[in-house]
């Protein structure tokens, strides 16, 4: 892609991207436990310049998949009731890698004020109890899909670009290529 397009699809899509990520309270968390039985939970969050901040009970599974398994797969997704089609929801999806924050450290300190910033005195009492772990998800790669069609990639900082798909829906009567997704199959 020339130097040109690129710059102009992320002048376009990359607020799109922000304006997105901060409408969305909670990301869906698919973790992974010890002998690999999947899980899908949700948390809130408070994303930082190194990542994505969640604070989650080692109580709850998710949370000891992450503690175990430190790979994690993540979303935010358009809610289905403002979604055009079903089908194609608005999603940021990301591969992150897990890491533990310290308590009592400056990086703790900080993300406890940007969880409060969006949700609250609730952190407060959270943060407080010791069952209770400061998780950052760091994004390696990741994929914004505005609809059918409408797929790119998105790097850990948040620079797009198209995916390139070799494949399109094909029908199943002739075998013909589906070039809209409002065509009649």
């Amino acid at each position: 892609m020339s130097q040109v397009k690129q710059e102009r699809l992320q002048n376009r899509l990359g607020p799109e991207i922000k304006e997105f990520r901060e409408s969305c309270q909670t990301i869906q968390l698919a973790t992974v436990d010890a002998n690999g039985n999947p899980n899908v939970s949700y948390a809130p969050f408070a994303l930082l310049d190194d990542g994505y901040y969640v604070l989650i009970s080692q109580i709850a599974k998710h949370a000891r998949n992450l503690l175990e398994n430190p790979k994690v797969s993540l979303m935010m997704i358009e809610d289905e009731a403002s979604s055009k089609t079903i089908y194609a929801r608005k999603r940021l999806t990301f591969e992150a890698n897990v890491v533990i924050v310290e308590r009592e450290t400056a990086r703790w300190q900080e993300a406890v004020v940007g969880l409060k910033d969006r949700f609250g005195e609730i952190v407060d009492g959270l943060s407080g109890l010791e069952d209770f772990k400061m998780f950052r998800l760091e994004p390696t790669q990741g994929l914004f899909v505005k609809g059918f069609g409408k797929a790119f990639q998105v790097s850990s900082d948040d620079l797009v670009d198209f995916v390139h798909l070799t494949e399109g829906h094909k029908r199943v009567k002739d075998g013909s290529e589906v070039t809209a997704p409002t065509e009649e199959l």
